[in-house]
């Protein structure tokens, strides 16, 4: 069960620390906690309140953000293919997922926007001061994720008919963790998997018809997959 300590804590411990969204299944945060338990690395953790001041965290790290991590990272096993190429496609479709203009980035603009157009963003606000909304971004924002979403599914379909059930190499790697965690702002699991408040759920279930219409059964098949044998059951945020 995951346990989390107050910043102070952890702020003094010796260890691996990390700082982790608490209250929403953020798809950064659900990523680094799975490819700490993957790799076996023994963490304490502080949570991080969405839209919140986190004066003590802001203090320690620099930043209002999570996932906050402090402490080298075992090299085993390995969550990346060895394979330069492979290496490289990995970490672009990371990028792809959760890096600037990703799946994860797109999806927040839209949320914006709902409460952009309701005109009361409430608890988003502070969000939104934070990273900032722009109307014509958000606009395109379906037809990125979308794009993205094509390319995962044929890169999934194309290790899928050499017999390789990864996106990425010969085994498991961060990109199969990934996409598990990006998967749950677009289709949440379960609650049995995935609790959260049902009025968060609305907002992390993707309605834009492009989106859902590129949204390949075989990817959330992938995503079921891999969090049955990886990752913790249900999820904890």
């Amino acid at each position: 069960m995951l346990t989390y300590l107050p910043p102070a804590d952890i702020i003094a411990h010796p260890g691996l620390r990390i700082v982790l969204v608490r209250g929403v299944p953020s798809p950064w945060s659900q990523a680094a906690k799975a490819i700490f338990e993957l790799k076996g690395l023994p963490y304490v953790a502080a949570p991080l309140e969405v839209a919140g001041a986190n004066a003590e965290i802001a203090a320690w790290s620099g930043q209002n953000s999570a996932p906050v991590v402090a402490e080298r990272l075992a090299p085993a096993p390995a969550l990346l293919p060895a394979d330069p190429l492979q290496r490289a496609l990995a970490i672009g479709l990371g990028h792809e997922m959760l890096g600037a203009r990703g799946i994860a980035w797109n999806r927040r603009l839209q949320m914006f926007a709902g409460a952009a157009a309701s005109g009361n963003a409430g608890r988003l606000a502070p969000l939104i001061d934070k990273y900032g909304f722009d109307a014509s971004e958000a606009a395109e924002a379906g037809a990125r994720i979308a794009a993205t979403l094509r390319a995962l599914a044929a890169q999934l379909a194309a290790q899928e008919a050499r017999g390789v059930p990864w996106f990425v190499g010969e085994s498991l790697s961060a990109v199969d963790v990934w996409w598990v965690a990006t998967a749950n702002i677009l289709a949440p699991l379960p609650a049995a998997q995935c609790p959260m408040r049902e009025a968060s759920r609305a907002g992390f279930t993707a309605a834009d018809p492009l989106v859902v219409a590129a949204l390949d059964p075989a990817l959330l098949a992938h995503r079921d997959r891999v969090f049955r044998a990886h990752f913790r059951d249900p999820m904890e945020f």
